[in-house]
């Protein structure tokens, strides 16, 4: 089989996350330093419905689980051929090819999300769009002053800006359009140019990161590229905070490339799904999916 490991981004996360990873003895032994690592009481925050989808805290604890999961899965003899991470998720996609430790990760992870928040314009978010056509929805977006800021498919995507206009057109949009839309509990406008800033002080950090070897390629979330060296990793890492994502064609590149079987390391399932719906024929599974560690290595063996 080829592998390719799926590390999805904010969002995701939710209050058991943590409780159910250290429940599993093979993770908690990876996680338990990461969670120490961190400049906040990672176990308290994770467990507070608000806090845990703070930028600040959601994006080393996603880095932070999904690290521990690959961890444990190498120590199992599971070694990714491609990996690919969503947005943050691709952070946790560096420490699955093993490009960064996961303590460099998780640091790198609460650098980024300092930069965001930095550089963010208040009152601003993201909200996902099902239903309608991307250049439809670009179009709407350019009308309002907004921004596409991830492409999942042909009919789903993510725009970014003012929270109070996204509000204002999407009950026009469900009515006149049948789209269906979700304000995303994300509080940056993230993949978009009002980021410019972040990317830039973000680069500045991963430039200052130890880089390591590349066990697999990562396809960045910009355009599906296999990045395989350090200054690919920093450029698409900077960029992806100020430009929008092509998450449709890394999946296809994923696939191009060979992958038979996607392994999601969590939390949750929704790159699973993606997968799922774009390739009806492919194996894929996410960890959550699974009542134990050992059930997702028997899966994976």
């Amino acid at each position: 089989m080829t592998l390719c490991i799926l590390c999805p981004g904010q969002g995701s996360q939710t209050v058991d996350m943590l409780p159910r990873l250290l429940g599993e003895p093979l993770i908690a032994q990876h996680l338990e330093p990461l969670l120490d690592a961190m400049p906040f009481d990672a176990m308290a925050v994770s467990q507070n419905s608000e806090l845990c989808f703070v930028n600040a805290h959601a994006q080393p604890l996603i880095v932070a689980a999904g690290a521990a999961v690959a961890q444990a899965l190498k120590a199992h003899g599971i070694h990714a051929d491609l990996s690919a991470g969503y947005s943050i998720g691709e952070l946790t996609a560096h420490t699955v090819a093993g490009s960064l430790q996961a303590l460099d990760g998780v640091g790198l992870a609460v650098k980024r999300a300092q930069c965001m928040d930095q550089a963010a314009p208040a009152a601003h978010g993201m909200m996902a769009v099902k239903g309608v056509r991307i250049d439809r929805l670009g179009a709407i977006a350019q009308e309002h002053g907004l921004a596409v800021a991830i492409v999942n498919d042909e009919q789903h995507a993510v725009l970014a800006g003012p929270t109070a206009v996204m509000k204002s057109i999407c009950k026009g949009m469900e009515r006149e359009l049948g789209a269906h839309v979700v304000h995303l509990n994300v509080q940056v406008p993230s993949h978009t140019v009002w980021l410019s800033e972040a990317s830039v002080q973000f680069k500045n950090a991963l430039d200052a990161a130890s880089w390591r070897g590349f066990d697999c390629p990562v396809l960045s979330a910009l355009d599906g590229s296999p990045v395989e060296n350090r200054d690919g990793a920093i450029d698409c890492l900077a960029r992806q905070i100020s430009e929008p994502l092509q998450w449709s064609r890394t999946l296809d590149l994923a696939s191009e490339m060979g992958a038979t079987v996607y392994f999601e390391v969590g939390p949750g399932n929704t790159l699973t799904r993606m997968v799922r719906e774009r390739f009806p024929a492919a194996q894929a599974r996410s960890l959550s999916e699974f009542q134990t560690l050992e059930g997702a290595l028997n899966w994976l063996n």
